[in-house]
């Protein structure tokens, strides 16, 4: 692996591509009954402020630490891409034994096998947010993975530098991941090296702690052409507005454009986020008091974000995905004016 080499970012980590051209855009321009909208924009179906039952761990004492031996890497390993200074890479480790085990904290971690081999330096990052519209489950789920349950490693790597007098220098032979209990530790693949920025100054690796691994993905909710768009709780295009540290109460319209009713009896997934300083927010449709929607027809729900407490003034980005896991839509976008005070 050649010093230098990279690959394209993704959108997996940080905001995605396609979400900063959204915020551009914007910015520039529990069960209940089903009841009737006084505004008269139809029927309106409460929120469900209820946990989706995908994100709930089952109730467990903590686990034993997990073993080194019991995780398996999932696919390719490491896979580093160019940041703005360096490269950062996440990891999927799978509990392949046979019980549920304890992973908290964050591994220590080393590069290991290069000929001549730099001087090395471990930094704690703090956790980050999953991206949008990723599913995460809670970081609880830590402390019991059950087996074939899986989660992630992330690492910002910069500046690798060779001396200038090597020969023949041989490329890392893997990254190494020691567990926080002492029980071990994996050699991990790789795919690049970050590139060498000041050659003084040791290598560093920027580890955050574990996180659960996003949900897999699921049956898509329908196969009928749907489409959802944001309102006032009152309907109309009125403008959304919300205070810093308060919900902001909305509404999102689906419209079956199908000449069949659609039922509610896969009930799909909501994540929402405000952007730029919201963290996603996962929620479950009342499907219960939605029943179906109709051939041709739509339904409105009742749905709440809450409004960061250090959410800039002015306009931000509001993002709705239905069925992130499944269909991966629909999707709406619209803004939310932050009140400051």
């Amino acid at each position: 692996m050649p010093n230098g080499a990279g690959v394209p970012r993704p959108g997996g980590r940080g905001t995605p591509a396609r979400l900063l051209i959204f915020i551009a855009v914007v910015l520039a321009t529990g069960c209940s009954s089903t009841r009737q909208d006084p505004a008269g924009n139809g029927p309106l179906v409460a929120w469900d402020g209820t946990e989706p039952p995908q994100l709930r761990p089952a109730p467990a004492a903590p686990a034993p630490p997990c073993q080194a031996g019991a995780l398996k890497v999932d696919g390719a390993g490491f896979q580093f891409a160019p940041a703005i200074s360096g490269g950062t890479g996440e990891v999927t480790l799978r509990n392949a034994g046979s019980a549920a085990c304890r992973l908290t904290g964050r591994p220590d971690v080393r590069v290991i096998g290069a000929v001549p081999e730099p001087a090395q330096r471990q930094t704690p990052l703090p956790a980050e947010s999953p991206a949008f519209p990723a599913v995460v489950p809670p970081d609880r789920a830590l402390l019991s993975v059950p087996p074939g349950a899986a989660v992630t490693a992330s690492v910002d790597w910069l500046n690798w530098c060779i001396s200038p007098s090597a020969t023949k220098p041989i490329a890392p032979k893997a990254i190494r991941l020691t567990l926080p209990s002492g029980t071990g530790s994996l050699d991990v693949d790789y795919n690049a090296v970050p590139a060498c920025d000041s050659p003084e100054a040791p290598t560093t690796l920027g580890v955050r702690p574990f996180r659960p691994a996003p949900l897999p993905a699921s049956t898509p909710w329908t196969t009928s052409v749907v489409q959802a768009a944001i309102q006032p709780l009152s309907g109309g295009r009125g403008q959304l507005t919300g205070r810093r540290g308060e919900e902001v109460r909305f509404a999102v319209e689906l419209r079956n454009r199908s000449t069949a009713p659609i039922p509610f009896d896969r009930c799909p997934l909501v994540v929402e986020v405000l952007a730029p300083a919201g963290a996603s927010e996962v929620h479950q449709l009342n499907c219960r008091a939605a029943g179906q929607l109709p051939a041709t027809g739509s339904l409105r729900f009742e749905m709440r974000i809450r409004v960061p407490a250090d959410a800039p003034p002015g306009s931000n980005g509001l993002f709705w995905e239905l069925d992130p896991t499944g269909a991966g839509g629909p999707e709406a976008v619209s803004k939310i004016v932050v009140i400051a005070g």
